[in-house]
């Protein structure tokens, strides 16, 4: 393997790592969370909130955005030389996971920091749990795919390129 094919391939698995989890979020967790009383839903997912931009997650998220923008440069690079499917596939896979990094940058990060005003035992705990996981979960399923399907084309351009 060549630096480049290294490169990818830790893109690759850090894009896969960073869908899984949220794949494994909107799957267990919001659901969880959703069959329990909302004062314990808004304490308990504030509390994740706290937590996130101190975790590995975080750390994945941001080394694999960095690893995603040089494998995109060098895909680019490659595109014009070479009119092969896989650096098509692998800047593709790039751009999707770097579309669920700005997924989380634009619409979770400061739905969260919104979220965390919000008295879990307070009269309006239920209906501000409902808005705030109702749209949550739908773009927590848009990034986790963008996420999932980026490390997927990048693979798949990955042994594109090599066959």
């Amino acid at each position: 393997m060549n630096p480049t094919q290294i490169v990818t391939v830790l893109a690759a698995l850090g894009s896969a790592a960073f869908g899984g989890v949220l794949f494994g979020f909107s799957t267990l967790v919001l659901p969880g969370l959703d069959d329990s009383p909302p004062a314990a839903a808004v304490a308990t997912m504030q509390q994740i909130n706290k937590v996130a931009p101190r975790s590995l997650l975080a750390v994945d998220m941001v080394v694999t955005l960095v690893l995603c923008l040089v494998v995109a440069v060098t895909a680019l690079l490659r595109l014009r030389g070479d009119r092969g499917l896989g650096a098509g596939l692998v800047l593709l896979g790039c751009l999707l996971y770097v579309a669920s990094f700005a997924i989380t940058a634009i619409y979770h990060i400061p739905h969260n920091d919104a979220f965390a005003s919000v008295a879990a035992n307070g009269p309006d705990a239920a209906r501000a749990w409902h808005d705030y996981a109702l749209a949550w979960e739908l773009w927590n399923h848009v990034r986790a795919t963008c996420a999932l399907a980026g490390s997927a084309a990048m693979v798949v351009g990955l042994l594109a390129r090599s066959a």
